[in-house]
């Protein structure tokens, strides 16, 4: 038996308005189950952000909110909760340095309602429209979080930004101005380890997929590493091997180069 984890976007499904999940990689993990290995999503989206659609081919359980809560067979065997001070003090700290952030929690999303960068917009159209509730008042009763991404423009004072979450998260850069942040302690990698001990397996037992910059540290962590070809230089060079596109069977073909179907 083999552990096996997936990043979402970008490796199962495609990065774009299109969120196109191949039926090749469908059938290719539903295989890889078959053979008697366990599958694992392992994202920075929290669970309630995990559509079924994405779930459909079935998975042994969830890595989500970057190893902040994990689901093991429907159970939640780990949940990692912010003291609700922390969430409001760092959610001003955003508003103060124009950073706008998509405050994430395993039941719910937030964003601050007073930032107006457009980066946001989309992401914000395409979760009403698909029926989720979001919040967008960060001095609400109820306002939490578990992680939280965004965006930046040249008026942000991201300096200013990573001194003041220093210590409480980890930020990761994930492109010209967007921006991921974890807490301290916890990852992707943080949540394959949980289970790692939870099994009594070892690392040479785990393999991963991933494409980006928040893929590494859990390429990095694994005993092998898969990097699709439509990911970006830094995921490919962390990887021991590098698959084909999403679109052009890249899942399959990584399990199959370690005969994992």
């Amino acid at each position: 038996m083999k552990l096996i984890f997936f990043d979402i976007d970008g490796t199962l499904i495609t990065d774009d308005e299109r969120r196109l999940f191949p039926e090749d990689a469908k059938e290719a993990i539903r295989a890889a189950r078959a053979a008697g290995n366990l599958v694992f999503i392992n994202t920075g989206r929290v669970r309630c952000n995990v559509e079924e659609f994405i779930t459909e081919p079935g998975f042994d359980g969830l890595v989500c909110g970057c190893g902040t809560y994990i689901e093991y067979h429907g159970e939640v065997i780990h949940h990692r909760r912010m003291p609700k001070e922390d969430c409001h003090r760092i959610a001003h700290l955003c508003r103060n340095c124009r950073m706008q952030a998509f405050f994430e929690y395993a039941y719910g999303s937030f964003y601050d309602g007073e930032i107006h960068l457009p980066y946001l917009l989309p992401l914000v159209r395409y979760m009403e429209n698909s029926g989720r509730t979001l919040g967008k008042d960060i001095e609400a009763e109820e306002f939490i979080f578990d992680k939280f991404s965004g965006w930046f423009d040249q008026n942000s004072d991201v300096e200013s930004f990573k001194r003041g979450i220093e210590g409480i998260f980890t930020y990761i850069d994930r492109g010209p101005d967007f921006f991921e942040v974890e807490p301290v302690g916890c990852s992707k990698a943080s949540g394959i380890d949980f289970l790692l001990k939870f099994f009594g397996l070892t690392k040479e037992e785990v393999y991963v997929f991933g494409d980006g910059n928040n893929d590494i540290e859990m390429m990095q962590f694994a005993g092998h590493s898969i990097a699709m070809g439509n990911g970006n230089e830094n995921a490919k060079a962390a990887a021991e091997y590098v698959t084909s596109d999403i679109e052009e069977g890249g899942i399959r073909q990584g399990l199959m180069h370690f005969q994992l179907i």
